[in-house]
């Protein structure tokens, strides 16, 4: 049963793909109209065991049309984070899903970063959450590697070799330097590198939790690694 407490949901889909840019944008500061503004939906399971609730931030200003673009999306992601707890929740314990959605923007990018807990009684828990959503705010399109990187084969096996180098240096290093071991986690395949926000040092990666151990891995990929394989429209995304 779900509570929408702000606002009212609605999906364009679609609509992200030929929307006009902002005008009169100044160069390198595109997304300076846009500001952030809470909301938040909550709700019970079926079986009443569950309580959820996301607090997550929509975008206003600039052009209405990318804002309705980019916040469908956000908004289909706050939902979506139900969708993906809710169905394989305990049937038996009480359990709770609380997650929290951040607006982060850049000169060319709103990024939207969720983060929280799945919890119940039983071991190995709370089980953390993470997901995000990066968009062009000159245009309002979804971009990933499919669209960001030259090639996305080459831009994945980039993104694994640099985090193979820096795994080590941020999260348990190894006490003898060259003998941490890495397998199907680290290959150049979408799954693995699915959530990610651009910033100011470079392309910041989030692991979910068990991808390398317990807990959500944050490093960051300087942009001086990827530079050379992202398309010239996007080369604005290293600020």
């Amino acid at each position: 049963m779900l509570t929408r407490i702000m606002g009212i949901f609605s999906l364009a889909a679609g609509a992200l793909i030929a929307l006009p840019a902002p005008a009169a944008a100044a160069p390198g500061n595109v997304c300076a109209p846009y500001g952030a503004v809470p909301d938040v939906i909550a709700g019970t399971s079926t079986d009443s065991l569950g309580n959820w609730v996301v607090r997550y931030e929509r975008i206003v200003g600039g052009n209405p049309d990318i804002n309705d673009a980019i916040n469908d999306v956000i908004d289909a992601e706050a939902r979506g984070q139900v969708a993906t707890y809710e169905p394989s929740a305990s049937k038996t314990l009480p359990w709770t899903l609380n997650i929290d959605g951040h607006i982060q923007k850049r000169p060319v990018t709103v990024s939207a970063l969720f983060t929280g807990e799945y919890n119940d009684p039983q071991p190995n828990m709370p089980f953390h959450a993470v997901a995000t959503r990066v968009f062009d705010c000159r245009s309002g399109i979804l971009i990933d590697w499919d669209n960001l990187f030259t090639n996305k084969l080459s831009g994945l096996t980039r993104l694994s070799e640099e985090t193979q180098r820096i795994i080590p240096t941020v999260y348990a290093p190894p006490t003898h330097p060259g003998v941490w071991q890495f397998g199907s986690e680290v290959a150049p395949v979408d799954a693995n590198f699915r959530f990610w926000i651009p910033t100011d040092r470079g392309i910041e990666l989030h692991f979910p939790d068990w991808q390398f151990g317990r807990g959500v891995a944050v490093i960051t990929v300087g942009w001086a690694a990827v530079k050379d394989l992202i398309v010239p429209e996007f080369q604005a995304i290293t600020g």
